[in-house]
């Protein structure tokens, strides 16, 4: 609604242009703008950060913010609740989507029950209120760090909540009070009240133990209880809108409206409070405001000029708007946080002002300084060298900045010696008078210039790009180029320094370490010697020199090297035996002060006490310059900061402690867990991510982390802000956090449950198992060996019955070869038996016909009862019975019985058949046959074909083949 209004009033404005009313009057007030635009050009002013929609992925606008106790901050955005850790932007959504118009943090305690009996305890609640469209409520944090929403809208049913929206949310002691323009909804903790007021009113307050709210059109009226009672002497403000109630010094109340001014309330008095501000606030338009907790200050927020920091006397001390950095001229929302820093919600963005840094700094969006690398104080200037040039203003001033004509182009050293001013340029070297500039020497980069003491006079020792160079002061007292000096190489000289023993150490621009004696009157080299790597140095390049405590430092490869008296470098024994530090540079200041100069800060030691200043010096050239013997001017690479280190003595940095903000399921993220008190995760949760965050803003960051359980060694720094370990282990483990910008280490412990296989029962049951398996197996393999054992011996007896088979089968084989030899033999007799008989038969048949023969010759001389017994007797012999015989037995024997076999298959085979047949079986002829069997050929022929016929054999049949298969 103030938003409303402002616009309405931006409209009167825009019509008063257009009728050309007040023009005199807006022309003034045009001009004074662009005075003081001019002046903020040059505006040291705290450190601004600029958080963007793009960085926080939400809407543009930002109504609300407030912070909870461990300075994490949140939004009331279009969008939702944004939440931020310092790391991570996170986006809360209402029920509905609804836009998040206001927000309010509390912390309080809440009963709970425990035990079986109820016993009621208290605990302290995180809630973060919020209200919007016919929505609120509060999200709660829950033990896993995460937050839940809960209405309380929804469940109070009030029929007025259907068109209102909650704009405002207020803390009291007693009560918490959700307020639209119309409506007032009083919260106890438990139950809801409605509020009716008469009439519409602006933001209520809590201020002097009042709450306070301006009833549009009238004037301020106090809530007591359920009604509104005019606050006394308040009357003049309603024609105002009122937008803030502040206290205020003396017990009064500072009273803010958009475009009537200030106002101060005492006692029923009202009266206006005129500041040289007055004016401007009215028609920049005040929409928020606060006391800074810092030093009392008032912060007023405009909707069309950005913030204003004033003192508690009127007096402006910062602007800052979007030609000084801030985002969007138009302020929605102010807010402080416990570290003193201001938080500006923007119409768009959001951005923090580090109001409690020691530091102020000169940086603005058109920049004429550019990147700065030299200044010096000189007759009440500051005079300020960069890449650009050098430029001048008042010391400790807002008017601009104005160049030095004569010296644009890069600038490497300012130096006041001998009240007058030198420049070493890279065009050579300057001295800058109240009249102009004077070039005294032609030599190019002159990098830096020193004092020398020779005999009663004054030398300047010069390094520049071709070596070394002198200065002398003339007639006129002023100093003016001598010579170069003599048997240096022409090499860039960045850095100088004179040992104790009245030697030079001279450090390269890129790459080298030398060491030089030199002449009384510097004109000329008498020693040089060039350190080399690696047998002096453990490298060769971005090598830098520091004297500190009258000890020289030389600084390379992340090592810092002592020389000793010979000149020999040593590892540094005294200060710098730090081990798992980040790399880091040294630079000394005023008195024992010393800096060591990280990648994104710079830590100030003065004497006990040690401070982190959030600074990215100029990388390569990290310049921290003593201006004074109050400030320390810092080099950066838009522009510069400043340290009043006698005006911070008694700050105290506020220790920062890394956060765990999250423990999830890697295999499920949306299961998350406990990040209080030691949870302990489920047997199969064995990979999780744990999320994490400094709730430190504005600086960078970089983390590191070890998990014991797992292991005891650290990692690498890394600006990731969480860590994942998988193939977890059931084991009680601590997570270890620290951060790079502090000392500090935050400790989460967990354990994972085991599995029932691991478990103790399990391993006892396992352990027994595997006894009784061990045993059994001892059994088993006694049983196994006794069967193999029994089996080698079957096997041996199998083997032994095969060699004695084997042997009785050579025996049988012997046997049958013998038999064979011998049924070979009695075939052999067979045959020759067979032979004989042929033969005997053929002989006996010769005889007989011989006998015959002679018969016949001789007649009667041969008697014939002589002849006929002859005759007989051959004709016995011829087939005889005995031969038969003893030829059947052989032959039985030797076939196997086969006239058995043969008698079998043909019943009525006769004897001599049986003969015909064995003849055959013996493969005779039949010529062979016919004299065995004492028939003629014929005869054979015939009996051949009665046995075929008689076994039912045909023609085509061998009969000698069928007897030998028989």
């Amino acid at each position: 609604m103030i938003f409303v209004c402002t616009v309405k009033q931006l409209m009167h404005i825009f019509s008063i242009i257009k009728t050309g009313k007040d023009k005199t009057a807006l022309l003034t007030v045009i001009l004074f703008s662009a005075s003081v635009f001019r002046a903020v050009m040059a505006q040291e002013t705290p450190p601004l950060v600029n958080y963007p929609s793009t960085v926080y992925k939400a809407h543009n606008q930002n109504w609300d913010m407030d912070h909870d106790k461990n300075d994490i901050v949140y939004a009331a955005n279009s969008d939702g609740l944004l939440e931020f850790d310092g790391a991570a932007w996170k986006v809360h959504s209402l029920p509905d989507g609804q836009i998040v118009r206001t927000i309010l943090y509390d912390e309080s305690e809440v009963a709970v029950s425990s035990g079986k009996v109820y016993h009621h305890n208290t605990q302290k609640e995180q809630r973060i209120y919020a209200g919007g469209y016919s929505e609120f409520g509060y999200w709660k944090k829950e033990p896993d760090g995460q937050l839940k929403y809960y209405s309380l809208s929804k469940n109070a049913r009030f029929a007025s909540l259907k068109t209102e929206e909650i704009w405002h949310i207020l803390k009291t002691p007693e009560y918490i009070y959700f307020q639209s323009f119309s409506r007032i909804y009083r919260y106890d903790g438990k139950n809801l009240t409605e509020i009716n007021p008469a009439g519409n009113f602006m933001f209520l307050r809590y201020v002097q133990n009042r709450i306070l709210a301006q009833i549009i059109g009238k004037g301020l009226f106090e809530l007591k209880g359920k009604k509104f009672v005019p606050l006394k002497g308040t009357n003049g403000l309603a024609p105002a809108i009122v937008s803030s109630i502040l206290p205020f010094s003396g017990g009064q109340l500072l009273i803010t409206t958009t475009k009537h001014g200030l106002f101060l309330w005492k006692n029923g008095i009202l009266s206006s409070w005129n500041i040289p501000l007055s004016e401007e606030l009215k028609t920049n338009i005040i929409n928020r405001a606060l006391v800074s907790s810092q030093d009392s200050s008032l912060v007023f927020g405009t909707i069309q000029n950005g913030v204003y920091i004033v003192s508690k006397n009127g007096n402006l001390k910062y602007r800052f708007n979007k030609e000084t950095g801030l985002q969007n001229n138009t302020v929605l929302a102010l807010a402080e946080d416990s570290r003193k820093q201001l938080w500006i919600g923007l119409d768009q963005g959001i951005d923090l002002v580090k109001m409690s840094s020691p530091v102020i700094s000169y940086q603005t969006n058109d920049n004429p300084l550019g990147s700065t690398y030299a200044a010096a104080l000189w007759r009440g200037k500051l005079y300020v060298g960069s890449n650009k040039g050098v430029f001048v203003k008042k010391w400790l001033s807002s008017e601009p900045f104005s160049p030095v004509p004569g010296l644009e182009g890069q600038t490497w050293n300012l130096k006041v010696i001998g009240n007058q001013l030198l420049c070493g340029h890279n065009d050579g070297t300057y001295r800058i008078g109240e009249n102009g500039v004077f070039k005294i020497s032609n030599i190019n980069g002159g990098w830096i210039i020193i004092p020398i003491r020779a005999g009663k006079d004054t030398l300047l020792l010069q390094g520049a790009y071709n070596g070394l160079h002198v200065y002398k002061r003339d007639k006129q007292n002023l100093w003016t180029y001598a010579h170069a000096v003599k048997g240096v190489l022409p090499i860039p000289i960045r850095q100088i320094i004179r040992d104790k023993d009245g030697s030079f150490w001279l450090g390269h621009a890129y790459k080298g370490l030398f060491k030089a004696q030199l002449t009384p009157q510097l004109d000329s080299v008498l020693q040089w010697k060039e350190y080399k790597s690696p047998q002096d140095l453990p490298g060769e390049f971005s090598i830098e020199l520091n004297e500190w405590k009258n000890r020289i430092y030389i600084h390379v490869a992340n090592q810092f090297l002592e020389p000793d008296a010979y000149g020999k470098l040593n590892p540094s024994k005294n200060l710098f035996r730090v081990e798992d530090e980040e790399p880091f540079k040294l630079r000394t200041g005023i008195s024992q002060d010393w800096f060591k100069v990280y990648i994104n800060r710079v830590a100030y030691y003065s004497g006990n006490n040690i401070l982190n200043l959030p600074l990215t010096l100029v990388r390569n050239s990290e310049t921290i310059i003593p201006l004074s013997g109050d400030y320390y001017f810092f080099c950066l690479d838009n522009g510069y900061a400043l340290y009043n280190r006698l005006a911070d003595k008694n700050n105290e940095e506020i220790a920062a402690f890394p956060l765990i903000r999250k423990v999830a399921n890697l295999r499920n993220l949306a299961e998350t867990f406990n990040i209080s008190g030691k949870p302990v995760l489920r047997s199969d949760v064995r990979s999780i991510r744990i999320m994490f965050a400094l709730p430190v803003y504005g600086q960078h960051v970089q983390y590191k982390y070890r998990l014991r359980g797992l292991t005891d060694q650290w990692s690498e720094w890394t600006e990731q802000n969480f860590v994942e370990f998988t193939n977890l282990e059931s084991a009680n483990y601590q997570f270890e956090l620290k951060t790079s910008l502090n000392a500090h280490t935050v400790s989460f412990h967990f354990s994972i449950q085991p599995y029932w296989r691991e478990t103790l029962f399990a391993r006892f049951l396992f352990a027994v198992t595997l006894i009784v398996a061990f045993i059994g197996l001892i059994f088993y393999q006694e049983k196994r060996l006794a069967r193999h054992r029994n089996k080698l011996i079957r096997e041996q007896e199998e083997k032994l019955r095969q060699q004695r088979m084997s042997s009785e089968r050579q025996i049988m084989q012997i046997q049958n070869e013998k038999l064979q030899s011998e049924i070979q033999n009695k075939s052999q007799q067979l045959s020759n038996v067979a032979i004989n008989v042929v033969k005997k038969n053929e002989i006996l048949e010769e005889i007989r016909d011989e006998l015959k023969q002679v018969k016949a010759e001789m007649g009667q001389q041969l008697p014939n009862i002589h002849y006929q017994k002859l005759l007989h007797s051959i004709e016995r012999n011829v087939a005889g019975k005995d031969d038969w015989v003893l030829f059947e037995q052989n032959f039985d024997e030797v076939h196997e019985q086969f006239f058995k076999r043969l008698r079998t298959i043909c019943p009525s085979v006769s004897p001599s058949e049986l003969r015909l047949a064995a003849c055959l079986r013996m493969n005779l002829s039949t010529k062979e046959m016919a004299p065995v069997l004492g028939i003629s050929i014929r005869g054979v022929e015939i009996k051949r074909y009665r046995l075929r016929k008689k076994l039912g054999l045909n023609m085509d049949a061998n009969l000698v083949q069928f007897m030998m298969d028989i």
